[in-house]
């Protein structure tokens, strides 16, 4: 392990250890590389630096220096003992074995820390999630000997069968309820190697659960006011409420969820309902009744048989109320002074 150090210092005295030598990781993630090192004591570290070059005689590039990298690397370590490193954004041209390098202010005092850190990054999934479809997690990885066992974790719970050979993982008629955090370990003779974290916890999927809630709750009393609101679970967020009443289109098309109606009157009263949309399709919501309650209104007294009234006939007078909840009660007057008090019967003979 030891390179481009002079034969006078001890090998035992450096050393870099790697953390996860192997590191498996989605493109366009960020991938961390946990590292640490140490040297002979009386020595001061000039220089470190990550490279993904280890050609014979020839001394390895800085990835700062490198038109690839250079926006993309960051070294989180110091000049003591931490060497981690930081790649952002990965592609598949990342794919490589990758060292750290470190020189100090004594002669001879070089080291480049083997065997290195193999990162693998996969493409899958790409593209957007949909709800409804199948995703496949693959863990690809550089390892010899191969790969004997992948273990896969949701949230830190193994959900793969342990022991298994199979380096996917695959998630089909994928629901809300597959959102979570996962990583593959894989395995072979010399150890393991543990991928990034991945989130599948942002696929679009269309309006769900749409319903219609109203505030102030209760009765609703002619004259007051009352909201409307259409409530709907979507990813990307709802862009269109439309709103109805009985059937017919009641609202302009736009962003409105709410929908006000002020100084409520009867006519206001209605089988409501909202459609909610994003670019991947329309959430409808169940029927939502709106009951406007009002004291008796239009009081008109009618007789039966019209027409003139002969002395001895027989007549009956109907007291016609529009009211909600419906009239209970029916009090008769003559020339002012009350002379029948009714219970639900709004005829006087």
């Amino acid at each position: 392990v030891m390179q481009f150090l002079s034969g006078v210092l001890g090998v035992k005295d450096w050393k870099v250890t790697y953390e996860k030598p192997h590191i498996c990781a989605l493109k366009g993630s960020s991938v961390t590389i946990p590292c640490s090192y140490q040297y002979p004591r009386g020595h001061r570290v000039n220089e470190t630096f990550w490279t993904n070059e280890r050609e014979t005689n020839k001394e390895p590039e800085d990835l700062k220096k490198n038109s690839e990298y250079h926006n993309r690397v960051t070294y989180l370590g110091d000049v003591f003992e931490n060497c981690t490193f930081r790649i952002e954004n990965v592609g598949e041209r990342d794919s490589a074995t990758y060292w750290f390098r470190f020189v100090t202010d004594k002669v001879g005092g070089k080291w480049i820390g083997e065997p290195g850190v193999t990162l693998s990054v996969t493409v899958s999934p790409s593209g957007e999630i949909l709800e409804g479809s199948s995703v496949t997690l693959t863990c690809n990885n550089k390892a010899n000997p191969p790969v004997y066992r992948y273990t896969w974790f949701k949230n830190g719970a193994e959900i793969s069968q342990s022991g298994s050979q199979k380096n996917y993982y695959t998630i089909t008629n994928i629901r809300s309820e597959d959102s979570g955090k996962y990583r593959c370990v894989a395995r072979n003779t010399h150890g393991t190697g543990t991928s990034e974290l991945y989130s599948v916890d942002h696929y679009p999927y269309s309006p769900k659960n749409t319903l219609v809630s109203i505030s102030p709750s209760g009765d609703i009393l002619e004259g007051s006011s009352v909201t409307l609101t259409c409530n709907s679970k979507a990813n990307p967020p709802v862009d269109t409420y439309t709103w109805f009443k009985n059937g017919a289109e009641i609202s302009q098309r736009g962003s409105w969820q709410d929908y006000d109606i002020i100084n409520i009157t009867s006519e206001d009263t209605g089988r409501y309902y909202c459609n909610a949309s994003n670019r991947y399709g329309t959430g409808t919501s169940t029927l939502y009744t709106v009951d406007v309650q009002y004291s008796p209104k239009n009081t008109s007294v009618s007789v039966s048989p019209p027409g003139d009234i002969v002395e001895g006939s027989s007549v009956t007078l109907t007291c016609n109320s529009k009211a909600n909840p419906p009239v209970d009660t029916y009090i008769w007057f003559k020339n002012g002074a009350e002379i029948s008090r009714r219970e639900s019967c709004n005829s006087f003979w």
